[in-house]
């Protein structure tokens, strides 16, 4: 692919520039076909932007997807990679591999005002390949984290155009079928929710994938208690519609309408983890060693029964982190086993004195 594509502004070796000086970069249409276009040619894409630039969080997934990279210019004319704070001396460097001598702009460490609490959320729910499979429950059950009660809208492409229909959106996804089918899906300025659902074939059936971020309120806020104090009683109620394979539920601070800016993200700390019961089944757990080991709450179906956990009891709690109750947990496991479940790398130590303003 050379420049014909009307957003590539430049080539190197294996990859595409897409230089932009819009305030927020989003998935539109012509991004999108850019990624398509990128991959097919073998090649990776890179956004260059601004300083003052965002992402939103649908095109942070698709570029985190399609392993491409966010570079930063600053008004001095330094580069950076938006997400790492990485100091690149060109556009290329950012696609080497990272190493400890590696120096960190210091713009990148600046600490913005945690504007809103953000649960980070993730679903893997299974279906039958059948006429009664209906998509988007999950981003309701989601929703209802925050202020609202289900998101506002969904579509392929940024800015959504569809208001939120779980029939229509079950629709499109299966007109796409047997290919995947990805869909942006959205929250209100009031109650905002950023995020995707993706539906796939599978040998099993269609699994739908949800991921993304619902805000929950300001720090210190009764909607964030409130939040904290309904995550395991949501994830609970998924198994009640659907056959979920896992769920997880984050916290950290962030931006008011969550986009990603480039400066240091808080690391999410765990709140509350649904362990589905073809996961149960699939790890061997033994459900009343979960409950007196863990806390763990049998939920779903009595003869298939699912298990969920807590590990915050609330906002700002000092005693006990997430990560301290999740690492226990991950450990008996086995952290292999649980990062694939998750599709998140849980091998680091968290501590919550690195994060002062922890959710």
């Amino acid at each position: 692919m050379g420049t014909e594509h009307p957003l590539v502004d430049g080539t190197g070796d294996g990859y595409v520039v897409s230089e932009t000086v819009l305030p927020v970069v989003a998935l539109t249409p012509m991004r999108a076909d850019l990624f398509l276009r990128a991959a097919a040619d073998g090649r990776r894409v890179v956004v260059l932007t601004p300083d003052a630039a965002r992402l939103t969080e649908s095109f942070r997934q698709v570029l985190d997807g399609a392993d491409g990279r966010w570079v930063v210019r600053a008004e001095d004319g330094a580069l950076r990679d938006g997400m790492t704070g990485t100091a690149l001396t060109r556009v290329a460097d950012a696609f080497r591999t990272p190493g400890s001598g590696d120096a960190v702009d210091p713009r990148h460490l600046a600490v913005p005002v945690p504007d809103q609490v953000q649960f980070v959320v993730s679903a893997s729910i299974r279906h039958r390949a059948d006429a009664g499979i209906r998509l988007g429950r999950a981003w309701e059950t989601f929703a209802a984290l925050g202020p609202g009660s289900t998101p506002v809208g969904w579509g392929t492409h940024e800015p959504v155009e569809d208001a939120w229909d779980k029939d229509t959106l079950t629709a499109a996804a299966r007109a796409r079928m047997p290919h995947d089918a990805r869909f942006s899906v959205i929250g209100s300025p009031d109650a905002p929710l950023a995020g995707s659902v993706t539906a796939r074939r599978t040998d099993k059936g269609v699994e739908e994938v949800v991921t993304g971020l619902v805000g929950v309120g300001a720090p210190g806020t009764p909607g964030v208690r409130r939040a904290h104090d309904a995550a395991t009683v949501l994830l609970a109620d998924l198994c009640r519609t659907a056959l979920p394979l896992v769920a997880m539920v984050f916290a950290r601070v962030g931006s008011a309408d969550l986009t990603v800016r480039p400066v240091l993200e808080q690391d999410p700390e765990p709140v509350a983890m649904l362990l589905g019961a073809p996961a149960v089944q699939g790890l061997g757990l033994d459900v009343d060693e979960m409950r007196e080991r863990f806390g763990a709450e049998r939920v779903g179906r009595p003869r298939v029964p699912s298990l969920v956990l807590r590990f915050r009891d609330g906002p700002s709690r000092p005693d006990a982190t997430g990560w301290e109750r999740l690492r226990p947990v991950v450990d008996h496991l086995g952290r292999d086993a649980v990062e694939r479940l998750t599709g998140r790398d849980l091998g680091a130590d968290r501590h919550s004195e690195e994060h002062p303003h922890a959710p």
